[in-house]
């Protein structure tokens, strides 16, 4: 390879120039050596026929002459056959392999009694198959091998448009994405959403004040209920001071029937239980209704928001698959641009110049 360097075009419009030359020149090597195979085969026809109408050898044993006479008939008949199917030298090298095929099926038998003609025979064939790997060989001289390099470049301009393409979708999603998660957080932070919110969560911290201080006070009663012994109710109430709200009816009974056995703390916290114990429970029965319209009226408003929700849903699916056939085609990108890098060689090799680029 010379110090020169050309450029690209240059250096494929010389490569075209060189391989349609030497196609040119295989075209003429072709034509040749399809007139060398028509001789042959007029030659190859007369062995075939010399070997047809050749007489037996006298004093044959019957049955060896029956089968070989046999053999005789199917070798010439396949041989022509063969032959007939044969118009150029490309067709020759498609058919050498069933031609050597024919010696071993029926040759080999009519060599028996037809030796001589059958070596003519394939003498003949042997030069065919000879004449055809001369071809072949002086064939590959002429051609120069197939460069890919431009389909390999218009490839990878094809996958770098659409690799600029899909950033451009990807960017505009991305866009439309953030624009509506914004959307989402406005009206997911709307004031009356909002409102409903802390209005919950002082409805909570009402509650949860009001079961403290219930509880607190039933606690107070544990350990004389658990002296009194009187089991049931009072047994439950001892273990767990929640029983008070859960069936505060029942609690009120029983401890109006303690009561007076009640003193110091258990009776100030018996006294509170008795005059505020159903306003309580009262109380937070009404809570909880109030949570639950709210907590109903908070859902309202969020699934309006549900078709929002759906489209940013939407716009990540979309834009997961565009990014992973953007990451697909960066993939193929590289392995082109790999392609490109051999093929660029492959094209200096052929003809001898080193490309610019």
């Amino acid at each position: 390879m010379t110090g020169q360097k050309i450029s690209l075009e240059k250096a494929l419009k010389e490569y075209r120039r060189r391989r349609e030359e030497g196609e040119k020149k295989a075209e003429r090597l072709k034509r040749e050596y399809n007139r060398w195979l028509s001789r042959k085969k007029k030659e190859l026809l007369k062995k075939i026929s010399a070997l047809e109408k050749k007489k037996p050898p006298k004093k044959v044993d019957e049955r060896l002459l029956q089968r070989v006479e046999a053999e005789r008939k199917a070798y010439v008949s396949a041989l022509r056959r063969a032959l007939e199917s044969i118009e150029d030298i490309e067709d020759l090298g498609k058919r050498l392999s069933d031609l050597s095929k024919l010696h071993v099926s029926h040759g080999r038998h009519v060599m028996v009694l037809y030796e001589k003609e059958v070596y003519a025979v394939n003498a003949l064939l042997k030069e065919l198959s000879e004449g055809y790997s001369k071809y072949v060989e002086e064939l590959s001289s002429l051609l120069l091998p197939e460069i890919e390099l431009e389909r390999v470049i218009s490839e990878l301009r094809d996958v770098s448009s659409r690799i600029g393409t899909l950033d451009s979708e990807i960017n505009a999603i991305e866009e439309e994405l953030e624009k509506k998660k914004k959307e989402l957080d406005s009206r997911m932070g709307s004031p009356e959403i909002e409102e409903i919110k802390k209005t919950i969560e002082s409805l909570r911290g009402e509650q949860r004040r009001i079961e403290i201080e219930v509880r607190s006070k039933v606690s107070k009663l544990g350990k004389p209920l658990r002296r009194m012994r009187l089991g049931g109710l009072a047994d439950e109430v001892a273990r767990d001071s929640g029983v008070a709200l859960e069936r505060p009816g029942e609690f009120l009974s029983l401890l109006r029937s303690v009561y007076p056995k009640l003193d110091g703390k258990a009776k100030k916290a018996a006294d509170w239980l008795l005059k505020n114990l159903s306003t309580e429970v009262e109380r937070l029965g009404e809570i909880s209704g109030e949570i639950e319209t709210l907590k109903k009226r908070r859902k309202k408003l969020l699934e309006e928001l549900k078709p929002l929700e759906e489209e940013i849903r939407e716009l990540k699916r979309i834009l997961r698959e565009r990014k992973a056939l953007r990451e697909k085609l960066e993939r193929k990108r590289a392995h082109l641009e790999g392609e490109i890098r051999e093929e660029k060689k492959r094209l200096e090799d052929v003809i001898g110049v080193e490309v610019e680029g």
